[in-house]
C-alpha cells in the first residue's frame, strides 16, 4: 500500500478518501472498518474546506487586479489632463505653471505603477498646491488628482491583503493536508492491524496513489477517457 504525500494533489487526496471510506462502509459486520470510513470522511471534509477556502482567496485576488489596473489607467489619463490644462493657462508648452507643476512633463509619473506612482501623484498635489497664487485652478486639480490618488491607493491596499488572505489560506490548507495525510496513514496502519499478514484484503481499502483524481482527469479530456475507463475497471475486475 502507498500513502499520498504533500505533493499529492488535494483532489487526489480527497479522491484517495471517499474510496476509502466506501470501501470500508462496505464491511457492515465489522465495526471498526466502519468506524474508520467515518474518520476518513471527516478527515477528508476538513481537508476540502480548507482546499475551498484557499480557492476562493485566489479567486478574489483577481477583481482586485483589475480594480488597479483601471486605476492606473484613469489616474494616468487624469494626470494627462492637468498637464494639458497648464498649458492651457500657459497659453504654450513649456510656460511658467506647466514648468512648476510639471518640471519633467508627465511621462515620468504615468510611466510608474503602483506605490511608485501613487508617491509621485502625492508629490504632484505638492506642486500642483505650490502653484495656487499662479494658477487659479490648481486647487481644484489638486483636488481631482487627489480623488484619483486616494482610489488608486484603496484598490493596491485592497490587493495587497487580497493577496495575504490567499497565502494564509494556503497555509491554513497546507496544515489541513498535513493533519489528513497523518490520519490517512494512521488508518492504513490500523486496516494493516485488521488483517495481518492479509495483503490482499489490506490493498483492497486503498486506491492507487498515482494515478490522476477524477476532477483532473474531467479537466483534460472529452469524456471518452473517463468512460473507457470505467469499462476496463469492470472488465479487469471480473
Amino acid at each position: 500500500m502507498q500513502g499520498p504525500t504533500m505533493n499529492t494533489p488535494v483532489s487526489k487526496c480527497l479522491d484517495l478518501a471517499a474510496y476509502s471510506a466506501r470501501m470500508l462502509g462496505k464491511f457492515t459486520n465489522l465495526p471498526a472498518l466502519i468506524a474508520l470510513g467515518a474518520e476518513m470522511t471527516a478527515a477528508a471534509a476538513e481537508l476540502s474546506a480548507a482546499q475551498a477556502a484557499y480557492e476562493k482567496a485566489v479567486t478574489d485576488i483577481l477583481p482586485m487586479r483589475v480594480d488597479v489596473k483601471y486605476e492606473n489607467y484613469v489616474s494616468d489619463r487624469r494626470i494627462r489632463v492637468t498637464q494639458q490644462k497648464a498649458e492651457i493657462a500657459d497659453g504654450k508648452r513649456g510656460g511658467r505653471i506647466a514648468g512648476i507643476v510639471f518640471p519633467e512633463g508627465s511621462a515620468p509619473i504615468t510611466r510608474l505603477v503602483g506605490a511608485s506612482q501613487v508617491q509621485a501623484m502625492v508629490d504632484l498635489e505638492g506642486r500642483l498646491k505650490s502653484a495656487q497664487d499662479l494658477w487659479s485652478d490648481a486647487s481644484a486639480e489638486k483636488e481631482a488628482i487627489g480623488q484619483h490618488r486616494e482610489q488608486y491607493d484603496k484598490a493596491l491596499t485592497a490587493r495587497k491583503n487580497a493577496g495575504q488572505n490567499a497565502r494564509d489560506m494556503r497555509a491554513a490548507r497546507n496544515a489541513a493536508k498535513d493533519k489528513f495525510l497523518h490520519k490517512y496513514a494512521e488508518i492504513m496502519s490500523r486496516v494493516e492491524a485488521e488483517f495481518p499478514k492479509d495483503r490482499a484484503t489490506q490493498d483492497l481499502f486503498f486506491d492507487e496513489v498515482r494515478t490522476k483524481s477524477s476532477l483532473a482527469t474531467a479537466d483534460t479530456s472529452t469524456g471518452d477517457e473517463a468512460d473507457d475507463e470505467g469499462v476496463e475497471g469492470e472488465t479487469s475486475g471480473g
